[in-house]
């Protein structure tokens, strides 16, 4: 009878067991670790492009924010004249003068904020990768100043189509509509900032047109709405110096958080 014989297997031992496990075990480590690495430098890098994102869009803002508040404080001078005119409404000399800046009291425009890189932050989620307490903190705060002139913004607005019935109380809606510009390609492609685009499609009338009427409680009706305008424009700028200050307290925190002075 034929015996057939298993062929025989040697057994690892457990140390060897022990070290598979530990090979095994140290290369999906390591594997772990270099891709913990990886992202690590990704987000690093990705943040560095946010900072300088930022401090470019704070000092195009810083730009804006000192040509606004030199144009609230001349519409503030614009409203003051206007109304020591009506003041005197028997002594007005330059009817010229008061109807072009009763007509531009309603208009104006809204400053914007060069945001952009804040609104990425937030929408993409990525505001977790500012790893400088100091710098989050600080960039909330200026999204809390870009609110409050929002908030403010409002009233502005407000107030502005306020002037409307007042204003129709006492000027000749023939002359206004005189002083319309035609719309042309130069008045479209211009700057359209408070300074001048909205003065570009008026121009003052010819000769010395008066009220049409000289009725006290008229002439204060609209003097009132002048007045709570002009205020919110002194509040409008308050505003905009803080976040000026707020800008440049951050583009100053930037730069040393992130080494940026020299970019």
């Amino acid at each position: 009878m034929e015996v057939h014989h298993h062929p025989h297997v040697e057994r690892k031992r457990f140390k060897e067991y022990l070290l598979e496990f530990l090979l095994i075990f140290l290369a999906v480590t390591l594997g772990f670790f270099a891709e913990s690495l990886r992202e690590h430098i990704g987000d690093q890098s990705k943040e560095r492009e946010y900072i300088k994102a930022l401090k470019k869009d704070l000092i195009s803002d810083t730009v804006s924010i000192r040509t606004w508040i030199q144009a609230f404080n001349s519409r503030i001078n614009e409203y003051d004249t206007l109304i020591n005119m009506l003041k005197h409404p028997e002594n007005i000399v330059d009817g010229a003068d008061m109807y072009y800046r009763s007509r531009i009291t309603t208009r104006g425009t809204v400053f914007e904020d060069n945001n952009n890189t804040i609104i990425q932050l937030n929408t993409s989620g990525n505001f977790r990768l500012i790893s400088d307490k100091t710098t989050a903190k600080e960039i909330v705060t200026y999204q809390n100043d870009i609110e409050n002139y929002k908030n403010v913004n409002g009233y502005d607005a407000f107030e502005a189509r306020a002037l409307y019935a007042p204003q129709a109380g006492l000027f000749d809606a023939f002359v206004f509509n005189d002083m319309s510009k035609p719309i042309t390609d130069s008045i479209v492609s211009s700057n359209n900032s408070l300074l001048g685009g909205f003065r570009n499609v008026f121009s003052k009338p010819k000769g010395n047109p008066g009220l049409v009427s000289k009725d006290k409680e008229k002439i204060n009706q609209f003097v009132y709405y002048l007045h709570q305008r002009r205020s919110t424009f002194a509040a409008e700028i308050l505003i905009l110096f803080k976040q000026k200050q707020d800008a440049a307290e951050l583009i100053g925190i930037l730069n040393k958080a992130y080494h940026l002075k020299n970019e």
